[in-house]
């Protein structure tokens, strides 16, 4: 009986140890997909900020204008996705910037593209971003919301969901519009879960419950149900796939070649969570400099100085802060350096700089010493005393104890400015 008693206590005893030990390696488990999948996360999002930055952009030639015009094209593709906004590449401070594009650049190489001679290219994320804030436009930062897109193709005899492993080029040609605009496309794998999870009614029925049910596996942010009828199509956006058949829906058509079409789309999508999510840039004052034009002599010269100073390809932006007398103040934010700023202003005859140097009073403000009694007290000019003080000294017939040596008193720092005269 005792012998039983032992058996059982150790075999509880086993038994415990063994819990103890399954929990520990569960928790360790556990622990390895957390880690795993946060490396996912976080090299996903990486990736997804340098394609951002990168484009690749096909060469017609080997000449150099066509290299220039390629390296600014690329450069707009970049702003587009950086941005979110599709009609970023005719903002003003923005073709302003595009012959001064090699400045942006990071990185160049060769490559090739459909048997075509490509240039492949990288941006200075900085850099653009300083870029569209001069232009006062959005930044669409990352990590950006992921978009599942159930195709449905009708054909003349039957309807059919265009799936992730059906090889089909629509494919390709969705997730390229979708990386030249920087929008995470998803798109249904196809296997038997899918498959049993909705049905073709549902989707061209644009049904919310059955389809959030079918994209819950994906975990996506939005979900996008695209009809194709010939060279026609018609899409449907759930912006918020948690909420689905809660929040309004977004709409859209298009018509033409499928590459269009599909562009058309991921614009529209894309611009839609640019404006959501992107954040809205403005001048930075911190950055920009302080411009005195004198010489305004009448409303007419100050409108004209001010057309001016904007058609500059210098200047990305400018602020009136005030006009006294003859004297117009701007804040100006500037695209290059003030060398080529003042190279600028400098070619209109109109302009003539202005050097300006701080006088040796404005930069010392010297305060004169005082002499000083025996007791302390400071000395009255009318009074004199014959008695001098060992320690003493005579300064104009007056025995003072001693002298408060001179004090250089601080001032406020003084704004650099850039200064011209307006001959208008």
């Amino acid at each position: 009986m005792t012998q039983f008693r032992r058996f059982t206590i150790a075999a509880s005893q086993a038994s415990s140890y063994d819990q103890r030990l399954r929990i520990e390696l569960s928790g360790i488990v556990m622990l390895r997909i957390f880690f795993l999948a946060l490396a996912l996360f976080v090299g996903q999002t990486s990736a997804m900020a340098a394609s951002i930055f990168n484009a690749e952009v096909v060469l017609d030639d080997s000449d150099a204008a066509t290299e220039q015009l390629a390296k600014e094209q690329a450069f707009v593709d970049v702003l587009i996705r950086a941005s979110g906004q599709s009609n970023v590449g005719e903002n003003p401070v923005v073709k302003k910037a595009l012959p001064t594009v090699n400045q942006y650049i990071t990185q160049l190489g060769y490559g090739d593209v459909d048997a075509q001679r490509s240039l492949i290219l990288g941006f200075d994320d900085a850099k653009i971003r300083t870029l569209l804030t001069q232009a006062q436009a959005k930044y669409w930062g990352v990590p950006r919301p992921e978009v599942l897109f159930w195709v449905v193709q009708d054909q003349a005899s039957s309807r059919n969901v265009v799936w992730e492993q059906s090889g089909s080029s629509l494919i390709n040609e969705l997730k390229a519009q979708g990386e030249r605009r920087g929008l995470p496309v998803l798109m249904p794998v196809g296997d038997f879960d899918d498959v049993v999870a909705i049905s073709i009614p549902d989707l061209w029925g644009g049904f919310a419950q059955p389809i959030a049910e079918a994209s819950a596996r994906y975990n996506p942010a939005g979900v996008a149900v695209v009809k194709m009828r010939g060279n026609q199509l018609s899409w449907q956006l759930f912006p918020n796939a948690a909420t689905m058949g809660k929040d309004a829906t977004i709409e859209g058509r298009a018509s033409g070649a499928t590459a269009d079409e599909f562009a058309t789309m991921v614009d529209d999508i894309s611009d839609f969570y640019a404006e959501r999510f992107g954040v809205t840039l403005g001048v930075a004052d911190s950055g920009a400099k302080k411009l005195n034009v004198s010489g305004m002599a009448s409303a007419e010269d100050f409108f004209v100085l001010e057309r001016t100073l904007k058609g500059l390809n210098s200047v990305a932006a400018l602020r009136l802060e005030s006009l006294i007398n003859d004297t117009a103040t701007f804040r100006v934010s500037l695209l290059a350096s003030e060398d080529v700023f003042h190279n600028e202003m400098q070619s209109d005859r109109r302009l003539r700089r202005v050097e300006t140097l701080l006088s040796p009073v404005e930069l010392v403000n010297i305060v004169t010493p005082t002499p000083l009694a025996a007791d302390g007290s400071v000395v009255d000019a009318a009074v004199v005393d014959t008695t001098v003080a060992d320690d003493a000294v005579v300064i104009d017939g007056q025995a003072v104890q001693s002298i408060a040596p001179a004090v250089i008193a601080p001032i406020d720092p003084v704004e650099a400015s850039l200064d011209y005269q307006w001959n208008g």
